[in-house]
């Protein structure tokens, strides 16, 4: 492996775990397209999947029992069948246009949230709502791999504080994740050689999960929410443009 692609893994490890444990994975989205500067689109997915396990694991440890239980447990049954749904309409989804409605969807939430933040969204703050958007996000996870903005928007949406945002969203991720992981292992979708390679760079995961802790840590509220709207936005426009 030439220097070039040893230097984008690395960066891509220490990207990952910043936004795991800052900004609940919310800049994940870029992470696929840079390792695709090296390497072939099924083999950057599939080395993307250990790292996020990685960052997913830190974030636990870093945020234990700082998540709202009461609002990942109706988060969860929705993942599992957004999962299996996305394997059921694989052959019948245009994944261009699904991503393009994603990213219409983050700009306009951002737009308001930014823009008008008198308007709230109530709809979200119930288990139908947990339930739409979790499901909503195992779709697009499995099939264009972007499940972070719908619940990005989700917790944006009913104004969780710093921390439980992060946490909640790390056990989300991690088992959503993990789900996936023994998909890609039953279908020979991940080597042993793909997973001993992004283990080579846990100790650059440790430096990002550090990172991102001690970024949240000093933000209010208030601040958060509002970068992740314009993470959000920018999300939006990547996914709309790329």
């Amino acid at each position: 492996m030439d220097a070039t692609s040893l230097a984008l893994i690395a960066g891509v490890v220490l990207l990952t775990g910043i936004s795991k444990s800052a900004f609940a994975g919310a800049l994940g989205v870029f992470a696929v397209p840079l390792l695709m500067l090296s390497f072939p689109a099924p083999q950057a997915i599939a080395l993307m999947l250990p790292i996020l396990i990685m960052g997913d694991a830190l974030s636990v440890r870093s945020y234990w029992q700082k998540w709202d239980t009461q609002l990942l447990m109706p988060l969860l049954p929705g993942a599992v069948v957004g999962v299996l749904v996305a394997y059921l309409i694989i052959d019948a989804v245009n994944p261009s246009l699904l991503r393009t409605l994603i990213a219409i969807i983050c700009i306009a939430f951002a737009l308001k949230s930014l823009l008008f933040k008198h308007i709230q969204l109530t709809f979200f703050k119930n288990k139908l709502g947990a339930f739409g958007m979790s499901t909503t996000s195992g779709i697009t996870s499995s099939l264009v791999h972007a499940g972070g903005p719908p619940i990005l928007i989700y917790f944006s949406a009913i104004g969780l504080a710093p921390s439980k945002f992060v946490a909640t969203a790390a056990v989300f991720f991690a088992l959503m994740n993990l789900l996936k992981l023994a998909g890609a292992v039953s279908f020979d979708l991940l080597s042993l050689n793909t997973l001993g390679t992004a283990l080579l760079f846990f100790p650059l995961s440790l430096l990002g999960n550090w990172l991102g802790v001690t970024i949240n840590e000093r933000l209010n509220k208030e601040r958060f929410l509002t970068v992740m709207n314009a993470l959000l936005l920018v999300l939006g426009f990547w996914m709309l443009f790329t």
